[in-house]
């Protein structure tokens, strides 16, 4: 389904984010998002998932997300396949999540705990499980952050290979290292 912001606005006080927004993103459309730091796109990001409610505007509704925040939100203490199984729980094994995480870490970190990972491979694990999670449009706010040129471009690489034509909508400064990829810019 498409995702219709209709008349969207939002304040922190007295400070506008952005008032009257209106944006429709296309089902299975591939968006990113970019604008000066403090101008909304988080904001935006978190009213979307329904953590934070709108000074007024309507969002659509129904649409499951699976989401990248700044921070990770790892689960302390589990593996990296751990943090995939949890999302979905029984319904994909332990060898399918291995499998699919291989695409991004080495084999030999698979299954030791998240905290033992560079901060990098934490994040490349945080993306992972967005993309594994059944949602309807992936969200995903500053997910190259603390990547290396070449991993970042491994990690779109294998992001846009495992979308399975879902709605993807990335949060970025780093628009310049994104123009080869088929990314519909928007701004706020």
């Amino acid at each position: 389904m498409d995702i219709a912001i209709k008349d969207l606005s939002h304040r922190f006080g007295e400070k506008v984010i952005f008032q009257h927004y209106n944006l429709t993103l296309q089902r299975g459309g591939l968006y990113g998002l970019t604008a000066p730091s403090g101008r909304g796109k988080t904001t935006l990001l978190r009213i979307l998932l329904g953590l934070l409610t709108p000074d007024a505007g309507t969002v659509t509704q129904g649409v499951r997300y699976s989401a990248v925040f700044q921070t990770d939100r790892l689960l302390p203490g589990r593996s990296a396949v751990d943090q995939l199984l949890f999302v979905r729980g029984n319904r994909k094994n332990r060898e399918e999540a291995a499998r699919f995480l291989a695409g991004l870490l080495p084999e030999n970190s698979l299954n030791q705990s998240v905290g033992e990972l560079s901060g990098g491979m934490q994040r490349r694990v945080a993306i992972a499980r967005a993309l594994w999670a059944d949602s309807d449009c992936v969200l995903m706010d500053e997910p190259f952050t603390g990547l290396d040129e070449a991993t970042l471009h491994q990690t779109v690489d294998f992001i846009l290979a495992n979308r399975q034509g879902r709605t993807l909508l990335l949060s970025t400064h780093q628009k310049e290292l994104l123009t080869d990829y088929p990314f519909a810019w928007l701004t706020l």
